[in-house]
């Protein structure tokens, strides 16, 4: 399963959706933001259609990621349904532990 790569007009209508969002922000030339990108995607299999997962190039989008704090690759967010951030990930981790960070089910 490959996630969506979104941009910044495509992520603000996910997070008014009602919906949670979890959003993997990567660079392509990112070695770290490649190797959790299957781990992101292992999270998606597992959550089923409750979530969507997407990707966020910082380098197509740096006024968003700026706005959002992203100051370091690979960031994954949690948007609750609501929009708003429930938790962050920074860094490579593998599925189990970024599911913890993120309070999402394991993988």
């Amino acid at each position: 399963m490959s996630l969506k790569t979104v941009d910044a007009a495509e992520l603000q209508d996910l997070r008014a959706s009602g919906k949670a969002v979890v959003v993997d922000f990567y660079a392509d030339w990112c070695a770290p933001c490649r190797a959790i990108g299957p781990e992101v995607e292992a999270l998606a299999s597992a959550a089923g259609d409750e979530t969507a997962f997407v990707k966020l190039d910082v380098d197509a989008s740096p006024e968003l990621a700026s706005e959002l704090g992203v100051q370091g690759i690979p960031t994954v967010i949690h948007f609750g349904p609501g929009g708003d951030e429930v938790a962050r990930s920074i860094g490579l981790r593998r599925s189990g532990a970024l599911a913890e960070a993120l309070g999402l089910a394991a993988a």
